[in-house]
């Protein structure tokens, strides 16, 4: 059965990008396919704000490219993670795979970054590197990663972001904050179909990569990919058989993007955020988190307990045909249900009224006396 994707990834696509996947398939490989891979990485930096070649488009899903860092990146060395929700602990946990020096800053769930106990961390021991999480789509909250790079640079600790949530949403500028690695992937942002991690590094770490500790894997080892770039670079610049439909959907996403402007795709998201967020409060709910740490393209609504959330998640999805997500957290789940805006699909007002005029059906099937029409016209 088609249901309307409402989730934080993967999201509904545009016709163009579907129309770039369904494509037959050619060959991975050869001069056609070689420039198509490289110009789709020239692009991809550029969203993410670096003038750098160095983007990788890598078989999997955005937890490849974060095993990557932790493989290229974390093994044997000095790491901070900063922790705040349920993917800071994957970065950690991955880390922790790599090195037994890894320390965390953890914060409550959903809890804003504190900088000053940050800085306080960096002031007791040396790093070689952190790392933490742009948008933890757990609980909604957009990480403060702009300060904290700044806090690396001064403490000279190289910087990493998990940007699967946010990026082509929140803003991100890669060279200008001085940010060293980027995890993305496709089907969040980019509006694609799953299957391609993302990872883009700065020009800096790769001309020192090779005096890292040797990576005890293959695949997640960057300094492959780096020479396959080098020594296959007229026909084959990757190590691995790569989706070509995949990255022929992410070419005609960031064409799309590239063409429109990534500030204007920036605004939307903004814009469809808070327009949202009044639209719940008006039926009596709230967010999860406040209202200046939201990310754009999630919107985490806590039902203070009004009814239970899965309940609500499998209501709509029964009766309206659209998937929202429920809560990540245990301690959550009975109150906490969220709404994917990642794609200009999941943006259209009609797909975002669709949502809440469920909700508002729910809630008055469960007595609850809901101003309806007033939420459905904040959105308009």
């Amino acid at each position: 059965m088609k249901y309307l994707l409402m989730i934080p990834g993967p999201v509904e696509s545009p016709d163009e990008v579907i129309e770039a996947f369904n494509g037959q398939t050619i060959a991975h490989y050869g001069k056609e396919f070689r420039d198509l891979y490289l110009e789709t990485t020239q692009r991809l930096s550029k969203v993410l704000g670096s003038k750098t070649v160095w983007s990788f488009l890598m078989p999997g899903s955005g937890s490849t490219a974060l095993e990557t860092i932790g493989a290229t990146f974390c093994n044997s060395r000095n790491c901070l993670i900063i922790n705040n929700g349920h993917f800071g602990d994957r970065l950690y946990d991955i880390a922790t795979r790599y090195s037994s020096k890894v320390d965390q800053v953890l914060f409550e769930v959903g809890q804003s970054v504190n900088l000053k106990t940050v800085e306080n961390q960096l002031k007791k021991k040396k790093y070689d590197l952190i790392w933490m999480v742009h948008v933890d789509t757990s609980v909604g909250i957009l990480n403060p990663i702009k300060e904290v790079a700044s806090l690396a640079k001064k403490y000279d600790c190289e910087f990493f972001t998990d940007a699967i949530a946010s990026s082509a949403i929140e803003e991100i500028k890669m060279d200008k904050w001085g940010i060293d690695g980027i995890a993305t992937s496709s089907q969040k942002g980019f509006s694609c179909p799953a299957g391609l991690g993302l990872l883009t590094v700065s020009e800096r770490l790769i001309k020192t990569i090779k005096s890292l500790p040797a990576p005890k894997s293959w695949y997640s080892d960057l300094t492959v990919w780096v020479d396959y770039y080098h020594d296959w670079n007229d026909w084959h610049p990757y190590p691995v058989t790569l989706p070509t439909n995949t990255i022929k959907a992410l070419a005609k996403s960031l064409e799309i993007l590239e063409t429109k402007g990534i500030e204007n795709r920036l605004a939307l998201h903004k814009n469809v955020s808070s327009k949202l967020i009044k639209s719940v409060r008006l039926l009596g709910l709230d967010t999860f988190i406040p209202e200046n740490q939201i990310a754009h393209g999630l919107t985490a609504v806590n039902t203070l307990g009004k009814f239970n959330a899965p309940d609500f998640v499998g209501f709509i999805r029964e009766k309206f045909s659209i998937q929202i997500g429920g809560a990540l957290d245990d301690k959550m789940k009975t109150v906490v249900f969220r709404i994917g805006h990642m794609s200009e699909k999941q943006c259209q007002t009609r797909n975002l009224v669709s949502v809440i005029s469920a909700l508002g059906v729910y809630m008055k099937s469960k007595n609850m006396a809901v101003p309806l029409d007033e939420a459905i016209s904040a959105l308009l």
